[in-house]
């Protein structure tokens, strides 16, 4: 199971951020702070700050910081402005913290940091290249607005799953053990392993389509690799209380492999057979008010008996949304990443604005949805 998006941030902000304002400063901000016993200076700019004196920070390469006011000793402004890293300071930040024995793999849009062969950088490389070319193409023809990234986009990749795990395990805890892969939105990084084991040659990259797993391994690599790029593009905002069901049915719509394919992916919106398969199955014993409980809250995502239905029914209404109501669902995307950072909505605010957006009844729309799903095949 690929990781939640929200598994490696701590909500401990939301309370605190409830009455902050966006901070329009672009000056560079120095923040000195102290966090589990170690005192450190962080340079960036405020994004968001709380009335009590907590602030969200965005760092130079792209980092986010959500700093409550118990860990801030001091602050002071710059008369700079603010600038993200270059590729090359970036790069080089990137390798000063991980492990000796790793090294940039540079494509257009992405810096690889790895130590696995650089054969299976390049394969990871072209997959986030075909999808960046892809989805910077799609969603204008949906209406909707994108940008460049403003900061590198980078992906880290370990020789092995064991080395992974311990690098990943400081973010994502006991989970580590069970995720292949993750998109961090602290980070903005996404972090996996190599998947083929280390195997010599071009013949590595067809063993790979060729294994039993290949169709849940490449579907992850492109699976985070398209929450970062919503993240980045503009179409979502980190940190704002955007529902489970869009962020991971929307990465689920885009991960779908084509085996058949070289690089193990082509297009997006395939239908997604692992997924379709699950929805099916899972309508056998669908409560009533289902649909209610996957606009209002996520609680469905983070409970291990109801993870893998959640999954399935939030990639159905995106493919049930995207190919029935494209514009209105392009502009939903918006008013979603127009939030504040931290604040947090309540369960029926969160349906209220949806229902809003489509003009549809609850009713309606679930009758609608229903009905179009059982006819995708």
């Amino acid at each position: 199971m690929r990781t939640m998006i929200r598994s490696t941030l701590s909500w401990h902000l939301a309370a605190l951020i409830c009455l902050a304002c966006l901070a329009p400063v672009a000056a560079i901000e120095q923040v000195t702070v102290k966090q589990a016993g170690l005192t450190r200076i962080l340079k960036g700019k405020i994004l968001v700050e709380a009335e009590d004196g907590g602030v969200l920070l965005l760092t130079q390469d792209g980092r986010l910081w959500p700093l409550p006011k118990e860990e801030i000793l001091s602050r002071s402004s710059d008369a700079k402005l603010f600038q993200p890293l270059t590729k090359a300071e970036f790069n080089k930040q990137l390798l000063a913290g991980l492990p000796q024995g790793f090294k940039i793999h540079q494509t257009k849009h992405y810096s690889i940091a790895y130590n696995t062969s650089l054969g299976y950088a390049q394969w990871v490389g072209a997959l986030y290249e075909r999808l960046y070319s892809a989805f910077y193409v799609y969603w204008p023809s949906k209406g909707a607005e994108l940008k460049e990234p403003e900061f590198p986009l980078a992906a880290i990749v370990f020789d092995t799953r064991a080395s992974y795990e311990q690098y990943a395990r400081t973010e994502l805890g006991a989970s580590t053990a069970t995720i292949m892969g993750y998109y961090s939105l602290p980070t903005n990084m996404v972090t996996m392993y190599d998947l083929t084991g280390q195997e010599e040659s071009q013949a590595r990259i067809s063993r790979i389509l060729s294994q039993p797993n290949a169709e849940r391994n490449v579907a992850t690599i492109v699976h985070e690799a398209t929450h970062q790029l919503a993240f980045n593009s503009g179409l979502q905002q980190r940190f704002t209380d955007t529902p489970f069901w869009v962020s991971e049915g929307l990465a689920v719509y885009f991960e779908t492999p084509d085996l058949d394919n070289a690089k193990g992916w082509k297009k997006i919106g395939a239908v997604n057979r692992y997924n379709l398969i699950n929805f099916k199955k899972y309508l056998r014993n669908r409560e009533p008010g289902a649909l209610s409980k996957l606009l209002s809250d996520d609680k469905r995502f983070r409970d291990p008996a109801t993870q893998a239905d959640a999954y399935a029914e939030a990639w159905a209404l995106n493919y049930y949304l995207i190919n029935t109501h494209g514009e209105t669902y392009a502009k939903y995307l918006k008013v979603l990443s127009a939030q504040t950072p931290l604040v947090m909505q309540e369960p029926a605010a969160r349906q209220e604005q949806f229902l809003k957006l489509f003009g549809k009844s609850l009713e309606e729309l679930e009758n609608d949805f229903l009905k179009y799903m059982r006819s995708v095949e």
